[in-house]
C-alpha cells in the first residue's frame, strides 16, 4: 500500500488538428509534455510503421529527452493510449501496457492500435471536423536517475509563466459583469456544454434575431403580395411588374437574412464555445495560482522544519559530544580506578608484612621484658 501510494501519474490530451494534411506522412509527433517530472511525447504512424502492417493506426510513446539523460537511466512505466470518441465518449478505444524505457528501448506502444477503415468510419466519432483526440495516462513505478524536486518546480514556473501571458494581454476576452451572457459563460464554464445546451443557445439566437429583425411581419408580408399577384384585375401592368419585382426583393431578403441568421448564430456559438474554453483556460491558471502558494507555504514550513531540525541537530551533536566526553572521561576514571586497586592491593600485602613484623617484635619484645623483670627479683 505504501508503494502505491508514492507512484507518481499523470494525463496528457493531443487534439491533432488537420489531420487529413498529417494521415499520409510516415509519421508525426506530439509537443513534449512533462509528467512525473519526465519528459514524454507520442509519436503517431498514420499508416502502420512499416513493418508489414499498412491498414492500421501505430501509436507509440517515447522518451522525449532520451539523448540527454545519463547512463544507465530507466523510466518503468504504465501507459494507456485513449482514441476518444469525440460524439458520444462511448466508444473510445483503449490500449494499454507496462514496460521499462532504457537508453536502448526509448518507445512503446502499439503496431496495431486501430483499423484505418475504423478509425476514417464517420460513424464512429474518431474524427470530427479533422481532428483527432489521443489521450495517454503515465503511472511511473520506478525512475533511475531520481528526478530533483528543484527541477520539476523550475519546468512547472516556466510554463505557467508562459501560460499567464493569456491573462495580460488586451486582447483577451471581456465578459462584462452582470450581465446576462456573463451569467451564461460562467455557468458553461463550470462543465463542457451539452448538446441540450447548444440547441438552447442556437434557439435563444434565432428568438433574438426573430425579435430584431421583425420576422413575424414575415407571414403578412407574404400574405399580402399573395392577394396582389392573383388581384390582376384592376391593375397596371407597371403595378404587376412593380409588385412581381417587390415579391422577388423580398424573397432574397428572406434568404439573405436567414443565411445572416444561420451565420450570426454561428457566430454568437462559436463565441460561446471560445469563452467556455478561456474560462477554462483561467480556472487552471487560478489553480496553478493556488498550488504556487500552497507550495510556498510547503516551502515556508520545511526551511523552518530544516531551521529546527538542524538546532535539534546541533543539539544531538552537542549531546553526542558530551556523551563521548563523558564516555572519555569515565575510561580515564575506570584506568586510575584499575591503578588504585593495584595499589591498593599492594598496600595491603605491605600492611600484612609490616602487622606479620609487628606481631612478631611485640612478642620478641614481651619476651624480653618477662627475662628482664625474672632477672630482677
Amino acid at each position: 500500500m505504501e508503494e502505491e501510494q508514492q507512484l507518481r501519474s499523470g494525463k496528457y490530451t493531443w487534439v491533432i488538428d488537420s489531420f487529413s494534411e498529417k494521415k499520409n506522412k510516415p509519421k508525426f509527433f506530439s509537443d513534449a509534455f512533462t509528467v512525473g517530472g519526465c519528459k514524454w511525447r507520442i509519436v503517431i504512424y498514420p499508416k502502420g510503421n512499416g513493418v508489414g502492417i499498412p491498414d492500421h493506426l501505430s501509436m507509440f510513446l517515447e522518451v522525449a529527452d532520451a539523448a540527454t539523460l545519463p547512463d544507465g537511466w530507466c523510466r518503468d512505466a504504465k501507459f494507456a493510449f485513449t482514441l476518444v470518441d469525440q460524439d458520444s465518449k462511448v466508444g473510445s478505444t483503449t490500449k494499454s501496457w507496462r514496460n521499462k524505457f532504457t537508453a536502448e528501448s526509448s518507445r512503446w506502444g502499439f503496431m496495431q492500435f486501430m483499423r484505418l477503415t475504423k478509425l476514417h468510419d464517420n460513424t464512429k466519432g474518431y474524427v470530427v471536423h479533422d481532428a483527432v483526440v489521443v489521450e495517454v495516462e503515465i503511472t511511473l513505478h520506478e525512475v533511475v536517475p531520481l528526478v530533483e524536486l528543484a527541477t520539476q518546480v523550475n519546468t512547472l514556473g516556466t510554463y505557467f509563466s508562459r501560460f499567464s501571458d493569456y491573462f495580460t494581454t488586451t486582447g483577451t476576452p471581456h465578459l462584462e459583469e452582470g450581465s446576462a451572457s456573463n451569467r451564461q459563460t460562467i455557468d458553461l464554464a463550470s462543465d463542457a456544454p451539452s448538446s441540450d445546451d447548444i440547441e438552447k443557445a442556437k434557439r435563444s439566437l434565432k428568438e433574438c434575431l426573430s425579435d430584431l429583425f421583425k420576422l413575424n411581419m414575415k407571414d403578412r408580408l407574404s400574405s399580402a403580395l399573395s392577394i396582389l399577384s392573383h388581384a390582376r384585375a384592376g391593375l397596371s401592368t407597371d403595378q404587376k411588374r412593380s409588385i412581381e419585382t417587390f415579391k422577388a426583393n423580398f424573397d432574397d431578403f428572406v434568404c439573405d437574412f436567414l443565411n445572416f441568421e444561420q451565420d450570426n448564430s454561428d457566430f454568437e456559438l462559436q463565441k460561446i464555445t471560445r469563452d467556455h474554453i478561456y474560462s477554462a483556460m483561467k480556472r487552471n491558471h487560478e489553480t496553478h495560482l493556488s498550488h504556487q502558494q500552497l507550495f510556498d507555504s510547503i516551502t515556508m514550513e520545511k526551511e523552518e522544519l530544516n531551521k529546527r531540525l538542524k538546532e535539534l541537530s546541533f543539539r544531538e551533536t552537542k549531546l553526542v559530544d558530551d556523551w563521548e566526553t563523558l564516555m572519555n572521561e569515565s575510561e580515564e576514571v575506570k584506568s586510575r580506578y584499575a591503578i588504585q586497586e593495584r595499589m591498593l592491593a599492594q598496600a595491603e600485602e605491605k600492611k600484612k608484612i609490616a602487622e606479620e613484623r609487628m606481631s612478631r617484635s611485640t612478642s620478641a619484645w614481651s619476651s624480653q621484658w618477662a627475662w628482664e623483670r625474672l632477672i630482677d627479683a
